[in-house]
C-alpha cells in the first residue's frame, strides 16, 4: 500500500452520531489521498460506528480511556500519511474543497491553517447561530493567544520525529503547547486558508464553564513552561465574540 499524503486523525469519545457528521465531511472533501485513523477513547462505540461505514482506507484504534492527550498521540504514531490534520469527533469540515485548498498551498516542513466558524449547538438557548473566528499565529502573538482551530491544522509528521508526542500534562492547552514548539523550532505557519471549518459549541464541550478551574490550572502550568506573560483565560468562542482578529 503506498503512503497516503494526508493522515486524519479523529479522536472520539462515546458520542457516535457527532462522529458520523464528521465522517461524512470526510468523504465529501474533493482531496481523497488520505487516510482515516479514529481514536476512540471511550466505550468503542466510536470505532463500531467507523468500521460499520464500510469507509476506505480506515484504520481504528482504542485506548482504553487514557485522555484526549494520549489518544492524539496514539493516532499520530499509527499514522502512515506525510503529513497530520485532525478533526475533533464534534467538529467538520463545510467545504468539499477545504482539504484541497489547504493543501495546495503545502511545502515540505510548515504548519498550514484555516479559519472557520463556531456553531452553537444542543440544548444552548443560540442554537443554529454562528461566529466567524478568523485563525492568525505569528511568533509574537502566540505568546498570547491560541488562535488556531485544531481541526483547522495541517503540518508534516515529521515535526513529531524531531520534537516528541504532545504534552499529556496540558490536557486542555496540548494544541497551544504544540505551537509554541513548533514557533521555537523555527518552523514556518501559513494561513488562513480557507474558512471551511467548523467548531461545535455545546455546554458540555471541554471549554465550557464547569471546566474552569482545570482551564485556569492548565493555563498556568503551559505560561510557567514557556515563560509567557500573565494569560487571560478564553476560548475560542469568546476570541471569536471580539471578531477573531490578532490584538
Amino acid at each position: 500500500m503506498s503512503q497516503p499524503e494526508l493522515s486524519i486523525i479523529i479522536p472520539t469519545k462515546d458520542r457516535p452520531d457527532l462522529l458520523r457528521r464528521a465522517l461524512a465531511s470526510t468523504q465529501a472533501q474533493s482531496f481523497r489521498d488520505f487516510e482515516l485513523v479514529v481514536v476512540d477513547d471511550g466505550d468503542g462505540s466510536g470505532a463500531r460506528l467507523a468500521e460499520e461505514l464500510g469507509l476506505d482506507c480506515l484504520h481504528t484504534l482504542l485506548t482504553g480511556g487514557s485522555g484526549q492527550v494520549p489518544a492524539r498521540n496514539l493516532g499520530v504514531a499509527a499514522a502512515r500519511g506525510r503529513r497530520i490534520a485532525f478533526l475533533d469527533d464534534d467538529d467538520w469540515w463545510a467545504e468539499p474543497d477545504h482539504l484541497e485548498r489547504v493543501l495546495a498551498k503545502a511545502d515540505s516542513r510548515g504548519l498550514l491553517y484555516a479559519s472557520g466558524r463556531i456553531v452553537a449547538e444542543g440544548d444552548r438557548a443560540d442554537a443554529g447561530s454562528e461566529l466567524t473566528f478568523e485563525a492568525h499565529a505569528d511568533a509574537e502573538a502566540i505568546r498570547r493567544d491560541n488562535r488556531l482551530l485544531v481541526s483547522g491544522v495541517v503540518y508534516p509528521r515529521s515535526l513529531h520525529q524531531n520534537l516528541g508526542p504532545f504534552d499529556d500534562k496540558l490536557p486542555y492547552y496540548w494544541d497551544w503547547d504544540w505551537y509554541l514548539r513548533l514557533f521555537a523550532a523555527g518552523v514556518p505557519f501559513s494561513g488562513p486558508l480557507g474558512d471551511g471549518v467548523r467548531i461545535s459549541a455545546r455546554n458540555d464541550s471541554v471549554s465550557a464553564a464547569a471546566n474552569l478551574a482545570a482551564r485556569q490550572a492548565n493555563l498556568t502550568r503551559l505560561s510557567a513552561k514557556h515563560g509567557l506573560s500573565r494569560l487571560v483565560l478564553r476560548n475560542h468562542e469568546s476570541i471569536a465574540r471580539e471578531g477573531g482578529r490578532p490584538s
